[in-house]
């Protein structure tokens, strides 16, 4: 290689990364010569200047010759790292030939998915993105270790709540022929009974936004799995309906937690993106179960067994009360409120407005996703493995789904990219219950990939438009109002499946996702903005 074209490399090795991954500074030996028996890079530990470094964000080597050995040391100013190092050394050979060797040390600041971003990570820093690039895999901002470990702990509770909830939606239809009649109106009603405990999850909510966020999410997350296990020792449907009443609306109290921290912590312009993982993670905790569904064949009372696996979530809570800090956003309002400042107000008509968002959406979704396994096993007479199969081969493409929704909900505006998601939800999710063969999976996948584009927005408007000190209890009343849409849907779903069939009940209700995409046109666009600019009376007493 040309003599220039490798000092310009050097040169451009020896200016401070500042990405979407890592803001550098540096570290400048002074004066220590290089052995000719020392090898370059070998320990990384050593001091490298006999002065001590000197700490700057400019570039080493902009101007001037090349000195004949150098070596530079880079540390992490910001990033989503517990411990990062990069280390630059050069030794002139002769007239034309420069030895240069990089050397990248760190670990992510990602409590539990660390193995998982490590490589993908290494990859990154070793070719360098730029400043106005990043990674397809990470956030549109630049995360500091608390905002990671604060991002990984959230989707740990969604990977949680996603196992809490999906025990019961795809074991239903066998603890009903084990304990019941098995008619779809039967597990609707044992649907709606276990969501009958909407008024806990406000209840826990509110008190979330004065005791705190982190407590809550702990406590809840526990007192949900337990339950959830017990639930394997149910007698009879009314006692699984009661724990189960219990335990979803504990768990779904658990996320909501979590999932405030998050809202509270993340950069502006990538709250919908870090709403994205949730759901991905929530879809992984329903995936472990799905994978464990066939265990529900083995006898009639098979689906115990998914019950008690439940506990696997218990190592879980574990973990992330290690790791689960407190909102620095809810501290401040905390101290103000005790200070004599005034509890911000929710505006009403943003709630009405995401309220009938949410009862329209769950008036569709609950029914068309819990009744799916009754669909496929009572009406396709698919077995336990075979609907496993087909979940998991129709839901994968999902996953692209939710990460494209949450990248353009970040950068457009949550708006346009609920319209395409509810739209398509709509016509793709009642198009599945009306076809068979190819055109079932078709119409499934289409469902689960287009349909998904909205799940980022749906998540992050409601924390986005309500202040610090009634976030909590506005996001239980929400959720409460969503499964009274879950409820409504289920029961009339539930009764009209049994008398005119799943094709003609789906057709009608699936006309909801379409009314809520109207609805979404009337909500004020959030992307990028802090919250404390769409909720002015964060800042103070005085709102408009």
């Amino acid at each position: 290689m040309d003599l220039e074209l490798i000092e310009a490399d050097l040169r451009s090795r020896l200016i401070p990364r500042d990405n979407n991954l890592v803001l550098e500074e540096m570290e400048i030996p002074r004066a220590r010569a290089m052995t000719n028996d020392e090898p370059i890079g070998s320990d990384l530990s050593s001091p490298l200047a006999d002065e001590g470094p000197v700490r700057d964000k400019g570039p080493l080597l902009d101007t001037g010759p090349i000195p004949d050995t150098g070596a530079a040391n880079f540390a992490a100013a910001d990033g989503p790292f517990s411990r990062y190092e990069r280390l630059v050394t050069w030794q002139r050979i002769d007239a034309k030939r420069i030895h240069v060797q990089e050397f990248v040390r760190f670990w992510p600041a990602i409590p539990v998915f660390a193995p998982l971003y490590y490589p993908l990570m290494k990859r990154a820093l070793h070719k360098d993105p730029g400043p106005h690039k990043h990674p397809w895999w990470s956030l549109p901002d630049r995360l500091n270790p608390r905002q990671s470990s604060v991002l990984a702990v959230m989707a740990l509770f969604h990977v949680i709540g996603g196992m809490l909830a999906a025990v019961l939606t795809n074991t239903l239809t066998f603890a009903a022929d084990d304990l019941g009649t098995g008619s779809a109106s039967e597990q609707s009603a044992v649907l709606i009974a276990a969501r009958l405990g909407a008024v806990i999850t406000i209840a826990v909510m509110a008190l979330a936004d004065r005791i705190g966020r982190r407590r809550v999410a702990l406590w809840s997350a526990s007192a949900a799995a337990v339950l959830t296990v017990l639930s394997a020792l149910s007698p009879s449907l009314v006692v699984l309906a009661a724990t189960q009443a219990l335990s979803r609306n504990l768990a779904i109290v658990a996320m909501l937690s979590a999932d405030t921290i998050s809202v509270e912590e993340i950069p502006a312009g990538s709250r919908a993106a870090a709403q994205g993982l949730g759901a991905l993670s929530y879809g992984l905790g329903a995936g472990m179960i799905i994978i464990l569904l066939p265990l529900a064949d083995t006898s009639p009372s098979g689906w115990r067994w998914v019950f008690a696996s439940a506990a696997l979530a218990i190592p879980l809570i574990a973990l992330s009360a290690r790791w689960l800090p407190e909102s620095n956003r809810f501290q401040s309002s905390a101290k103000a409120i005790h200070e004599g400042a005034p509890r911000q107000k929710a505006r009403l008509n943003r709630l009405l407005l995401l309220g009938f968002l949410f009862f329209a959406v769950n008036f569709f979704v609950a029914p068309s996703s819990q009744l799916q396994n009754d669909y496929l096993h009572s009406d396709r007479g698919f077995d336990g493995a075979n609907i496993s199969i087909f979940i998991v081969v129709t839901a994968i493409p999902g996953l692209f789904g939710i990460l494209l929704g949450g990248r353009w909900a970040d950068r457009r505006g949550r708006r346009g990219v609920l319209a395409v998601g509810l739209l398509s939800m709509g016509v793709f999710g009642g198009a599945f219950y009306m076809l068979s063969g190819a055109g079932m999976w078709l119409s499934a996948t289409l469902w689960a990939t287009l349909g998904a584009l909205s799940v980022p927005a749906l998540g992050v408007l409601a924390p986005e438009l309500f202040p610090t000190a009634r976030r909590g209890t506005a996001r239980g009343v929400l959720a409460a109002v969503a499964t009274v849409g879950s409820v409504a849907g289920l029961l009339i779903a539930g009764n009209l499946a049994d008398r005119i069939g799943y094709g003609s009940t789906f057709a009608l209700i699936a006309l909801a996702p379409v009314l809520a995409m109207l609805i979404s046109f009337f909500l004020p666009e959030t992307a990028g903005a802090e919250l404390e600019d769409l909720n002015v009376s964060d800042e103070g007493p005085a709102s408009p």
